[in-house]
């Protein structure tokens, strides 16, 4: 079970919609907060499902890292600005229903026939992940700016291709900070 779940988190940022090449994506950020002033960052420990996969976890660090350095944030783990955290959390649904069947009729006497059946139905399970990343005032505490992107998660790939379409997924967040006021 444990280790479906981390399974399931590690699809989770490979999330987007099997048709569709990016995620949804929501942010929300603290209107008062002085983005000028963040120009270094630090991370904070994984937690919950994020401190399950370590390779996940790397992968997510390195998009973020790459993404915030071409926008012109230094990583410092001594005194950083702001502080990033992440949480990752999936789901499976089930959707409609895929069927297969058969029938024979026989015939019976001058006018009759019997009907001779069977089928199979199989729920379609639709697995679906977020990821968030909250950026934190270093001093504070507090909240300043959060992305959060979702999707229906894709089957399981090379790891190469978990990289890039996470790096996809961060970049595509990361597009909202700093924010346009």
């Amino acid at each position: 079970m444990k280790r479906a779940m981390h399974a399931l988190v590690l699809s989770i940022v490979v999330a987007a919609c099997a048709t569709s090449p990016s995620a949804d994506i929501d942010f929300d950020y603290d209107t008062a907060a002085d983005f000028t002033a963040l120009k270094t960052f630090g991370w904070m420990p994984p937690a919950g499902n994020a401190a399950g996969d370590e390779l996940l976890v790397k992968r997510i660090r390195s998009a973020v890292d790459t993404q915030l350095q071409a926008k012109g944030r230094t990583a410092s783990a001594a005194n950083p600005d702001f502080l990033i955290g992440m949480q990752l959390s999936g789901k499976t649904t089930y959707g409609s229903t895929v069927g297969a069947g058969i029938s024979v009729g026989i015939p019976v006497g001058r006018a009759g026939r019997v009907s001779v059946g069977g089928g199979k139905s199989k729920a379609i399970e639709n697995r679906e992940g977020t990821l968030v990343l909250d950026f934190l005032d270093a001093k504070t505490k507090s909240l300043v700016w959060r992305a959060t992107a979702s999707g229906a998660v894709e089957s399981s790939s090379t790891p190469e291709y978990q990289q890039n379409r996470i790096n996809a997924i961060v970049a595509e967040m990361l597009s909202y900070f700093p924010p346009k006021k």
